[in-house]
């Protein structure tokens, strides 16, 4: 792909362990199946829309091969992780932070602290990730009250989630009084949604929590930001659904298509990191049930995609909407969208009414075991890329 650095199988795995979240339909581990789909086309790098974007990986991926990425997608967790890998460009300097905070200054003085610092590696970044997570005092706010011990449910331990609170709170509270802009709130934010996923109580999602701690929970909260990428100008991050993005983002030379596979509204999977994206400081959220999920009135949160006759609507008004010149879809053999379906779907748009599939086998993902109530049919799964050029 010109020359430009793309990801190889052995960068995938590094990737994987660089603190992305647990995240059901994570492309992390296809990422080479994807690129190589994608220079076996002939594609060079232009723009791209990277729809239903979910953490990011391919956005960001395709971003460090050249291509300049618009992505969307209608979680807010999803939008901070497009702020932060594929809007921002570098790591910001932090010199309105440390003039306007007099306690961030007040321990960067401290030898324990640079010594902690040097530990972390070099960098303003490192020292603000030092200070939110081990010199912010707890503080027992919204995510202590619902979902840790006092909360009566088992999410985080008390200790991890009043750091949550702690650090979502002065995450605010720097943005407002501006001594952080956009590209340092989001990348500090996306920071700390990997640090808590990584000590969440949960089998990977957050429909339940387990019900004694686990080994992961007991470890102390602890922020480790991946840097930005440099690529492309102009990349843009859209919160909202893909086909109003795409009516916004205009002619593009590849539109790639991730969506939900099956019945799982991500609203109610991910809630936990919603919230703490969102934030609750200028509108608390209403929280019900069992596992303390987020009233949602407007229904925002609702994917179409999750039901197969909405999934067929939603993909034909996409490929309506955008303006690229090639689609790429990808779906796996368990999708609530027939195969026959997406097929026809693609043809009907696609020049000639030809389109092309690539597969690949890879092992499933599994949030829980089998049991009474869950049976999965198999350890491996299909995953489906389907190719169109558009008319």
């Amino acid at each position: 792909m010109g020359g430009v650095r793309c990801l190889t199988k052995r960068s995938a795995l590094t990737a994987l362990s660089c603190g992305l979240v647990r995240y059901i339909g994570n492309k992390t581990r296809l990422l080479p199946f994807i690129l190589e789909a994608v220079a076996s086309l002939g594609l060079s790098p232009g723009a791209a829309h990277d729809a239903c974007a979910g953490t990011a990986v391919v956005g960001r991926e395709l971003k460090a091969c050249g291509w300049r990425v618009a992505s969307s997608d209608i979680m807010s967790y999803s939008y901070v992780f497009q702020r932060a890998y594929v809007v921002a460009q570098r790591v910001p300097s932090f010199a309105e932070l440390r003039a306007g905070d007099s306690d961030l200054r007040r321990a960067m003085r401290s030898q324990r602290f640079r010594t902690a610092v040097a530990r972390r590696g070099p960098g303003a970044l490192s020292s603000v990730c030092e200070y939110l997570t081990r010199w912010l005092e707890p503080e027992r706010g919204f995510i202590a009250a619902h979902y840790g011990p006092a909360g009566g449910r088992m999410y985080f331990t008390d200790e991890n989630a009043m750091r949550i609170d702690a650090i979502r709170r002065r995450l605010h509270e720097w943005r407002a009084e501006g001594l952080v802009g956009d590209d340092a709130f989001y990348i500090l934010l996306a920071a700390l949604l990997e640090a808590a996923d990584r000590v969440a109580n949960t089998a990977g999602v957050y429909a339940a929590y387990i019900k004694s701690w686990q080994p992961n929970a007991k470890r102390a909260l602890d922020l480790e930001p991946r840097r930005p990428i440099r690529g492309a100008r102009g990349s843009t991050a859209h919160h909202g659904d893909a086909q109003k993005a795409a009516t916004q983002i205009g002619p593009i030379e590849l539109l790639y298509i991730d969506p939900p596979y099956n019945s799982r509204q991500y609203a109610g999977y991910y809630h936990i990191p919603e919230v703490i994206a969102r934030g609750w400081f200028n509108d608390v959220p209403v929280v019900r049930g069992k596992t303390g999920l987020i009233r949602d009135p407007g229904g925002t949160t609702r994917s179409a995609w999750c039901s197969s006759k909405g999934a067929e609507r939603a993909l034909r008004d996409l490929l309506a909407a955008t303006g690229a010149r090639h689609v790429l879809v990808s779906y796996n053999s368990e999708g609530v969208l027939n195969e026959d379906v997406l097929q026809r779907v693609l043809s009907d748009a696609a020049v000639g009414g030809q389109s092309r599939r690539f597969v690949r086998e890879y092992r499933r993902y599994r949030a829980d075991r089998d049991h009474a109530k869950r049976r999965y049919r198999a350890d491996a799964l299909r995953e489906l890329l389907y190719h169109a050029e558009l008319r």
